[in-house]
């Protein structure tokens, strides 16, 4: 009988309240199963807190990189929804990531062994279905109520903008928090008197002004102003009494929020609440700011942005750019990476790597991992990408928000006649011009489908597929999207850790 060095995977989500599902409940659940069975436990994985499809979690990111190690090779589980609740990542683990190293998986609860030949029947890929549908359900009745409650101007989210507090009497309005409030207008007024965020940073540090979240005692809160915090009070109309609603993107199955940087795509609703700065001011500054964004530095992206990590310590490697002699510009071909806690002699890993080589090793083994990946599949994601990513694909969303603007503002157009709080006259002419708007609309989302249907032909992708798998459109984004972290260590070795559900 081979010999199996198991480890526990517990998960426990911050809104599950079940204490059938509870982090004492799995735990005693899969080590009685591996106690029954002889199973030596190894390592208990222990992710309180954290949903089912987030694809990092501390403890599962762990147990993926013990595993890759050859530390553990049995994987116990009270049921599949502890592990994931993504169909795609369920089909990833038990189909490509365990047969590859050798890890046999069980879910107590739902009798799955993989057994000493680590097969899966297909009704595993059921279950991941049923607990991602349950997660994509509770998400879209979540973000609709959130949706109608701002529709009535009520403030749902979590935290108030700096300057500003939630009504004691009232969760849902918010009101001028007197003790901050002139902070904000110390802000702007700078801003307007010729200081750069960072002097304005520096003015407040020096003060010992509190941070907005070292004032609002949150975890982790940082203790120095800094220039983002500044340009961020600058940007937010909220401070002159308008409320943004559709600043931020989330996606359920990422567990992402990606803002939305182009005001254009906002949807604003006026005079919401009380401002603390006057409309003419914020709209100096904002003009300020456009004179001076030609002026500003350009932050160097570098390709493996926020996925090098030290193989020793596990810490994520310093990026050094190296300048040039005449001190005037940088040589990103002479950039590199090592482990800062090298020099602190915390860590026993040297290392020493030019980023371009570096650059090369990686893109190779990415280039060799797209070679097995079937046409077909990467075919649609390069589609999609494209359409993501189509100028013609984003102006269609912006013509059909405005479509569903309008269309509600019909049917609170209706209820107000009905409830007599405007004459028949005011709706007719009211609902006809909002009428009209869509029909417009409507036309020029025609117009745009038709100019756009013949883009995405055949040739076309497959050429955009031999330049993926060439490695021509390898960019940060991209490798995130594919790998989860590399891992380097002396002699240029290199460990990748590939999400292959992603790609």
């Amino acid at each position: 009988m081979k010999n199996y060095r198991a480890g526990i995977y517990l998960r426990l989500s911050s809104k599950n309240s079940d204490k059938n599902n509870s982090i004492e409940a799995q735990r005693e659940i899969t080590t009685k199963y591996a106690k029954t069975k002889g199973y030596e436990i190894l390592e208990e994985y222990v992710d309180n807190g954290y949903s089912g499809m987030l694809d990092s979690r501390p403890a599962l990111n762990k147990m993926i990189l013990d595993i890759s190690r050859g530390f553990i090779n049995m994987v116990i589980v009270k049921d599949i929804s502890r592990l994931t609740r993504n169909k795609n990542k369920t089909g990833w683990y038990t189909e490509v990531f365990f047969p590859d190293n050798d890890v046999r998986f069980i879910s107590v609860t739902e009798l799955i062994d993989s057994g000493e030949r680590y097969e899966i029947d297909d009704s595993i890929m059921l279950r991941g279905i049923a607990n991602q549908y349950y997660v994509a359900d509770i998400s879209k009745k979540v973000k609709s109520n959130k949706k109608v409650m701002k529709e009535a101007g009520k403030f749902v989210e979590k935290l108030t903008p700096y300057g500003y507090k939630k009504a004691d009497d009232n969760k849902y309005k918010v009101i001028i928090d007197k003790n901050v409030a002139n902070n904000i207008k110390k802000i702007y007024d700078m801003y307007i008197a010729g200081k750069t965020s960072g002097q304005i940073a520096t003015y407040f540090n020096d003060r010992k002004i509190e941070t907005p979240s070292k004032y609002r005692r949150q975890k982790n809160a940082s203790e120095k102003w800094n220039v983002e915090q500044i340009n961020d009070i600058l940007r937010n109309p909220f401070y002159i009494g308008n409320r943004v609603m559709n600043k931020y993107e989330s996606n359920y199955l990422k567990k992402t929020c990606k803002k939305i940087t182009d005001p254009s795509n906002w949807v604003i609703k006026e005079n919401t609440h009380e401002p603390i700065i006057e409309k003419e001011k914020y709209k100096k500054v904002q003009e300020i700011k456009l004179v001076r964004r030609g002026t500003e530095n350009i932050k160097h992206e570098y390709l493996l942005r926020d996925l090098l990590y030290c193989g020793h310590c596990h810490k994520k490697l310093q990026y050094k750019i190296h300048k040039s002699a005449d001190k005037k510009r940088f040589l990103y071909e002479s950039s590199s990476f090592n482990c800062s806690l090298f020099y602190k002699k915390r860590c026993e890993n040297n290392i020493f790597i030019k980023e371009r080589e570096l650059n090369e090793i990686v893109k190779k083994q990415v280039i060799r991992m797209l070679e097995v990946i079937e046409v077909d599949k990467l075919a649609n994601e390069v589609k999609e990408y494209y359409k993501l990513n189509d100028e013609y694909t984003i102006k269609l969303k912006m013509y059909e928000s405005e479509i569903e603007k309008l269309e509600r503002k019909k049917k609170i157009l209706y209820q107000n006649k009905c409830e007599r709080y405007i004459t028949i006259s005011d709706f007719k002419t009211e609902y006809g011009k909002a009428k009209n708007e869509i029909e417009n609309l409507e036309n020029m989302i025609k117009e745009i489908k038709l100019k756009n249907q013949n883009i995405l032909n055949e040739k076309y992708i497959k050429k955009l597929i031999v330049e993926f798998k060439s490695g021509n459109h390898l960019n940060n984004d991209f490798l995130k999207s594919i790998i989860s972290r590399i891992e380097v260590y002396p002699k240029n070795k290199i460990i990748i850790i590939f999400n292959f559900f992603a790609i």
